[in-house]
């Protein structure tokens, strides 16, 4: 394997200096390298014929161990990964191709370690596989910072689209052009996500006629002025219908004061406005009445007696519709459907989200028994249906991943959850109910990280990164490259004869980062400590590459000092450049939850009403109600003791049943502030539960309605001289007050 020839492995003439010692060479750089090299034979069931000393490192015995005890290795396979690694060495094997695989395995301490294995075949002079070399690189850390990145940015996202209200930004132009949309606008208006950001001006199309003017004005006052935004107007949804909304936003500036976006969160107050529309009415025609003939006052307030019946059974209906269709309009980004053990077609059903899934109508779907398993992908249509007989014989839940064909013919990867909803008078089996994700992006991800692990071509040459051996002067300051291996043509686009002192190296780092480098550099050629290092080179484009550099002394001098060091700079743009993104996005989601114009709180279920713990609280909390978000989530109890005390009996009595049905909380109440003050808060919250429906959390959202309550009572008040009225002319008509 490890030869001495006149030219290097890549056909590159050989420094004169590396004379009679090329064999220990690539030894040292094997087994010095950050990683774990090894050769397994062909065999079904593969042996290590070879595992280079930093296995002992990595799990916890030493290499022989493994070479002498060939189940060694595999019992220290984690047990969730081993039939993948099997399936994916079983089909390299068969196909003759590269073995490329993630996977875990258990030290002997007990801890969890996440490999990256990558393979190649090496053949013969005849083309005949003889063995496969191998490496192993640790990425337990880079799994684990990507979990954390992952749960941070659906924890915020969570956060945002389950509030119950359109939470948005808005450019600070005269357009209004939306820049981001919480899925609740589909709910409000019927109008999509995507339809909404696809038309930068739909916020002014769809704007009430009669509302237009006087919001187009406050828009481009507030835009000029900066201040905070707050107004009640009417859209038209996608069904003709006119929805209210109390619109609240607040302009986002930059560093320098320069405005960036207007955060903002829509409430729909459609229900709100009609009973305020109903009482109005209602003292119009009081008035009226007292005003045209007193002495049909009696009949008025029978009249009226009727009005208020009516009404409020109207309100009575509507709240019973609105309950109904609330649990048919289930945002989840998923088809669900039912489906009958027999084939029972009356009893099949898929919702209306199977045509943006696959292209077909729900009527097509469950117009026959056969046709759903017809668009099953050819190579996954077997286990589909093997699985699905199962379910319908014994009773037990489905769950799998395979494909579909899509109508216009590409594939589409599901995830199918399905769980049985009732059985036959007998006990068998009947009716199932499942929903089907869309997993084709996650899916198509892996596919493209799995297509983009590097390719080797034997074991010292072809690890993923530039491989290098630097060399410490003796007489002068630092040092001298005496290898670098031929991956600087892909990564850099330069020729391992670029790099030949210090200098030449330098010149490659990126000015910013230069400096830091020369003094680790310096530092290392000192103490001759491993090093490990995350920079950015120059690529001979002029674009950015940046690599993670790790490293060792491979040889000392008589006086301890290093003489020979050895490195590995792997290419970690993509993985820099996918962190950045994920950072933006959590401090995106982070921004519209605490720059919102409003109490934002997540709060845990609790049995003892008003004694609930708050799990979150947004920073305006205590501009509104006056105490710090440490003093509200200290004490659960708080909440009890602020309230007004002629709302508190009517509010834990909604906040109890709302724990104890599930349905969303929605309430208008009065608290009294630290500082003495009376606030009208309007809170509304929706229950979160996990995959298998326990409840989680209430997540919710409070606007400050003072100014409009204070506007109400005014007019109810205004009501309560009209009554007096007409209480006095009663007496002088001679009639009963009854």
């Amino acid at each position: 394997m490890l030869r001495t020839m006149g030219t290097m492995p890549d056909g590159t003439p050989r420094d004169p200096r590396l004379e009679g010692w090329s064999e220990q060479l690539y030894q040292s750089l094997v087994e010095h390298v950050p990683a774990l090299v090894y050769i397994d034979s062909n065999d079904q069931r593969p042996d290590s014929l070879y595992l280079s000393p930093q296995v002992e490192e990595l799990l916890g015995h030493p290499a022989a161990t493994y070479l002498a005890d060939p189940t060694m290795w595999y019992r220290q396979v984690h047990p969730d990964d081993v039939e993948k690694i099997a399936r994916t060495w079983r089909e390299a094997r068969e196909q003759e191709r590269s073995f490329e695989c993630e996977y875990r395995m258990v030290r002997t301490d007990g801890a969890v370690v996440w490999l990256r294995d990558g393979a190649v075949p090496v053949r013969d002079d005849d083309g005949q596989v003889v063995f496969w070399q191998g490496v192993l690189h640790d990425i337990t850390a880079a799994k684990r910072h990507e979990r954390e990145l992952r749960e941070a940015h659906e924890r915020y996202r969570a956060l945002v689209e389950n509030l119950p209200a359109v939470v948005y930004i808005v450019a600070p132009d005269d357009d209004r052009r939306t820049l981001y949309v919480s899925p609740q606008v589909e709910r409000a208006l019927g109008y999509t996500r995507r339809e909404w950001l696809d038309q930068p001006d739909i916020w002014m199309e769809l704007l009430h006629p009669d509302d237009r003017e006087p919001a187009l004005a406050a828009l481009d006052d507030h835009n000029q002025t900066g201040e905070p935004w707050s107004r009640e107007y009417r859209l038209i949804a996608s069904d003709g219908r006119a929805v209210w909304f109390r619109d609240v936003a607040a302009l986002v500036r930059d560093a320098a004061g320069r405005p960036r976006y207007w955060q903002g969160l829509q409430l729909d107050i459609t229900e709100l406005k009609a009973v305020e529309a109903e009482l109005r009415q209602a003292r119009d025609e009081l008035e009226r009445r007292v005003e045209s003939r007193t002495a049909e006052l009696r009949e008025a307030n029978e009249l009226m007696s009727l009005e208020i019946g009516e009404r409020r059974r109207a309100e009575a209906e509507l709240a019973d519709a609105e309950r109904r269709y609330r649990a048919l309009a289930e945002q989840i980004p998923a088809v669900t459907y039912t489906w009958a053990v027999g084939g029972d077609l009356s009893q099949a059903y898929a919702s209306p989200r199977l045509e943006e899934l696959l292209g077909y109508t729900p009527a097509e779907w469950t117009g026959s028994d056969e046709f759903w398993i017809s668009r099953v992908h050819p190579d996954d249509r077997q286990a589909v249906l093997a699985a699905t007989l199962r379910s319908g014989a014994t009773g037990e839940p489905l769950s799998m991943e395979y494909r579909y064909l899509h109508r216009d013919g590409h594939i589409v990867w599901v995830q199918d959850e399905a769980v049985i909803l009732s059985r036959t008078p007998d006990g068998r089996p009947w009716l199932f109910q499942g929903f089907m994700l869309d997993i084709t992006a996650r899916k198509d991800a892996e596919a493209k990280a799995t297509e983009s692990e590097l390719r080797y071509r034997d074991l010292a040459e072809q690890l993923p990164g530039i491989i290098y051996v630097l060399e410490m002067r003796p007489d002068a300051p630092g040092f001298l490259v005496t290898y670098v291996g031929p991956q600087i043509r892909e990564i850099l686009g330069l020729e391992p004869e670029a790099w030949r002192t210090d200098q030449d190296w330098l010149a490659s780092v990126h000015p910013d980062d230069r400096d830091r480098i020369t003094a680790m550099a310096v530092e290392q050629a000192v103490s001759g400590e491993p090093w490990l290092a995350e920079y950015r080179l120059l690529h001979a484009d002029g674009s950015l590459v940046w690599v993670r550099d790790r490293g060792r002394v491979l040889e000392r001098d008589a006086f301890g000092h290093p003489r020979l060091l050895q490195g590995l700079a792997e290419d970690i743009t993509d993985e820099m450049v996918a962190a950045d993104s994920a950072r933006e996005a959590q401090d995106r989601y982070r921004a519209l939850v605490e720059q919102v114009p409003a109490m934002v709180y997540i709060e845990a279920p609790s049995d003892e009403p008003g004694n609930s713990p708050f799990l979150y609280l947004s920073p305006q909390t205590e501009a509104i109600v006056g105490y710090t978000i440490e003093e509200l989530m200290a004490d659960p109890s708080h909440f009890g003791r602020v309230l007004h005390p002629e709302d508190r009996d009517r509010i834990l009595a909604a906040n109890a049943r709302a724990d104890e049905t599930g349905e969303p909380f929605d309430e208008e109440y009065r608290i009294i502030a630290k500082d003495g003050r009376t606030v009208w808060l309007h809170s509304r919250a929706a229950l979160v539960r996990d995959a298998a429906g326990r409840p989680r959390f209430w997540q919710g959202v409070a606007l400050d309605v003072t100014e409009r309550r204070h506007a109400q009572e005014s007019l109810r008040a205004l009501e309560q001289q009209y009554e007096d009225l007409a209480g006095r002319a009663f007496p002088t008509l001679g009639l009963d007050a009854d």
